[in-house]
Order: C-alpha cells, then sequence, then structure tokens
C-alpha cells in the first residue's frame, strides 16, 4: 500500500513538472494581455486627465484675466475722474474673488492695499508682469 502510494507520489510529480510549462506559457500571455489592457486604459486615463488639466487652466486664466480687467476699468476711472474714489465694483470683485482657492494670494492682497488708500498705478503698471507670472500657457 505504501509502494502504491510513493508510486502515485511520483506520478503526480512528474505530471506537475510536465504541466508547469503549460502554466508558465498561460502565465506569460496573461502578464502580455494585462500590459496591453493598462496601456490602453492609462491612454484614456492621461487624455481624461489632460483635458480636466487644460479645462482647470482655461478657468484660471480666466481668473487672471478678469483681475486685469477690473483693474484697467478702475485705473480709467480713475484717469477720468477728478476725485477719485474705489468703486464698488472693485470693492466686490475683491470680496467675491477669495471664493477661488486658486487665486493668487498676491493678487488679492494687491487689491486690497488699493482699497485701503494704495494707489491702483502700483497694479497698472505691473499688468504685464503679472500676466506673464499668473497666466498659463
Amino acid at each position: 500500500m505504501n509502494d502504491q502510494l510513493n508510486s502515485k507520489l511520483k506520478d503526480l510529480e512528474i505530471k506537475k513538472k510536465e504541466l508547469q510549462p503549460k502554466i508558465d506559457e498561460i502565465n506569460v500571455k496573461r502578464e502580455e494581455e494585462i500590459q496591453k489592457v493598462n496601456k490602453k486604459y492609462d491612454h484614456l486615463i492621461y487624455d481624461i486627465n489632460y483635458t480636466a488639466e487644460q479645462l482647470e487652466n482655461e478657468f484660471y486664466n480666466d481668473l487672471i484675466k478678469s483681475y486685469i480687467e477690473i483693474v484697467t476699468r478702475e485705473f480709467d476711472r480713475k484717469r477720468s475722474s477728478d476725485i477719485y474714489e474705489v468703486s464698488s465694483e472693485f470693492k466686490d470683485y475683491r470680496e467675491s474673488i477669495v471664493e477661488f482657492n486658486m487665486f493668487p494670494e498676491e493678487l488679492i492682497n494687491k487689491m486690497q492695499k488699493v482699497i485701503n488708500g494704495g494707489p491702483i498705478e502700483d497694479i497698472m503698471y505691473d499688468l504685464d508682469k503679472i500676466q506673464k507670472k499668473y497666466l498659463k500657457p
């Protein structure tokens, strides 16, 4: 009985050794297919992330452009008036822009300085620098 079991065990081991190359081959094929699927989905994810990033950059640029517009309008108001007072539009913009976490704190602080009595020219004459620093391609 013991000899019979030992013989079956040897047969089992021989069969396992014979089957191992097939198992290895299947594992290799499986790995190749997994790589193909990963590559396909990695490309799809990249495309979606790129689109999302483009949309975010566009929105960010719109925020910066709106800042430039409000500063330019405020500067024009000052130039066209003998008695200048910071407009409510400028103040409202300053209050509302803080809702956007991505908006640069530095620009908010510049607006606050104007509201507190600083010259709008400090921002106006730096608009080119602001555009170069903050607008995204």
